[in-house]
């Protein structure tokens, strides 16, 4: 029943145009009991839900997609299903970190219900803390949903100050804490507002509601957010909606589906697929790959970060995983970003990496090898215009970077070599090359670190990284590496 699902429930109107052949299906793994909040992860591959099964109050539980179909259900491992109550998680894009709602958790709890986190170290989702007092409060918050980016959370909660009896709130991720979280503006009504799902897109935005003009108690409801504003709120029509109640929708990102919960005929939450999903959100570049040990090839966890290189801004941090090394991220068409991934024990690895325009709506793969931090570890630093030593703007997060690997790491010293494209004479490239490296050294020292701990060296064009004479290739060329010596 609604009263044992983590409580409250939703609101509007306005329908979708046409009617479509959408199908809907029940999910694999429905119990007698509750099942609802489904949500994606790992492109699909992986669902989150909560379930009643078992009589021991709600639990976070996950399955697996495999050819023969969906894996049984199981619970998370590790500390977050602890309490009464745990369930409507959400996932950080990496698959890496979850934040769920908890009843009555003897960590740190304020209210009924409180928002968690927890990261997942080795298979197992540990490190639960609560969010703090920007975000709980003593009333009910639950059904979180967070960007794509990691930046932004969602999240539903019944405490005084808002319009209805369950409003829609955000907070915004200040670098180290959330900030303080407000109401949803334009969303919210006099009745109750429920399951909010922010798409990947950062723009679309899916919750349930039970405002007039619907088909049943709770229906689901599309909009679109720009800034801080909501347009265009939508009802779902026919079949999405019915007179039973509808929750937690979910949109697999570049896809046709999308999953929800729906209350069955005994007033239990089942799960279910959409296909085709009537109201998709805008089309995005999912980047995948794996990060491992460049000598021997094992999967690595590590810490990746991403920077658009025209703001300087941070865009994404997220985590390989410890067991597979794999890693997921959303990224826009046509922006240039950094990607630096850092390992203890191992030399970082930071590229400029540009996704191409035209890339909107596909996966691109793209793996990274970490080398060892041992003498001989190398790896690629940073590129340079045409004829130029003068370092670029978009090369200060490596730069930054690799002062920090210095003072984490004060025994090491570091080489850094420069090299050219393949026009010119040797005299003049490599003078210009040992220029280049000359300029990384002088940043390095700049930023604290002694210069008895750094050498410069130049290799004009006789050590091209990629063969050829396109724009490409000499673009490539032109750049600076860093190998430690000792």
């Amino acid at each position: 029943m609604v009263s044992r699902i983590l409580p409250i429930l939703l609101l509007l109107a306005c329908t979708m145009a046409s009617a479509q052949n959408i199908r809907i299906e029940p999910l694999d793994n429905n119990t007698s009991t509750d099942d609802f909040a489904p949500a994606y992860t790992n492109h699909g591959r992986v669902i989150i839900f909560t379930s009643d099964e078992g009589g021991d109050g709600q639990r976070l539980r996950t399955m697996e997609r495999t050819s023969g179909g969906w894996t049984a259900a199981t619970n998370l491992l590790g500390d977050v299903n602890d309490a009464t109550h745990s369930g409507s998680g959400t996932l950080t894009p990496d698959g890496q970190s979850i934040i769920f709602a908890s009843y009555e958790n003897d960590v740190d709890g304020r209210g009924r219900t409180d928002l968690y986190s927890a990261r997942k170290v080795n298979g197992k989702w540990i490190e639960v803390t609560n969010l703090g007092a920007a975000i709980n409060t003593d009333f009910y918050d639950a059904h979180p949903s967070i960007t794509a980016d990691g930046r932004t959370l969602y999240f539903v909660s019944d405490r005084p100050g808002g319009n209805g009896e369950t409003d829609i709130y955000v907070a915004t991720w200040g670098g180290s804490s959330w900030g303080a979280a407000k109401p949803l503006a334009g969303i919210n009504t006099a009745k109750s507002e429920m399951s909010p799902v922010i798409a990947a897109d950062g723009k679309t935005i899916y919750f349930s509601s039970d405002r007039a003009g619907g088909a049943g108690g709770f229906d689901i409801y599309v909009a679109k957010i720009s800034g801080s504003a909501v347009t265009d709120i939508r009802r779902l029509s026919d079949p999405v909606n019915t007179a039973a109640d509808e929750m937690f929708y979910s949109a697999l990102p570049n896809s046709d589906q999308a999953l929800l919960s729906r209350t069955t005929s005994n007033g239990d939450y089942d799960n279910y697929t959409v296909t085709p999903n009537p109201f998709p959100s805008e089309a995005v570049t999912l980047v995948e790959g794996v990060v491992a040990d460049a000598t021997t090839k094992v999967p690595l966890g590590s810490t990746i970060t991403v920077t658009d290189l025209a703001t300087g801004k941070k865009v994404a941090g997220l985590r390989s995983d410890d067991q597979s090394g794999q890693y997921y991220v959303t990224l826009t068409p046509g922006r240039i970003y950094s990607i630096t991934a850092s390992a203890p024990g191992y030399v970082f690895h930071t590229e400029r990496y540009e996704v191409p325009p035209g890339a909107k709506g596909t996966t691109v793969k793209k793996d990274i090898d970490l080398s060892p931090l041992t003498k001989g570890g190398a790896r690629l630093l940073v590129f340079f215009d045409y004829d130029k030593s003068e370092l670029k703007s978009e090369s200060t997060p490596e730069l930054e970077r690799i002062i920090e690997l210095l003072r984490e790491n004060p025994t090491i010293k570091l080489r850094f070599d420069g090299h050219t494209d393949d026009q010119g004479s040797d005299d003049y490239n490599d003078a210009l090359s040992l220029r280049r490296a000359q300029s990384v050294l002088n940043y390095v020292v700049a930023g604290g670190v002694p210069a008895t701990r750094l050498e410069a060296k130049g290799f004009g064009k006789r050590q091209p990284a990629v063969q050829g004479a396109t724009d490409e290739a000499r673009a490539a060329n032109r750049r600076v590496e860093m190998k430690v010596v000792e």
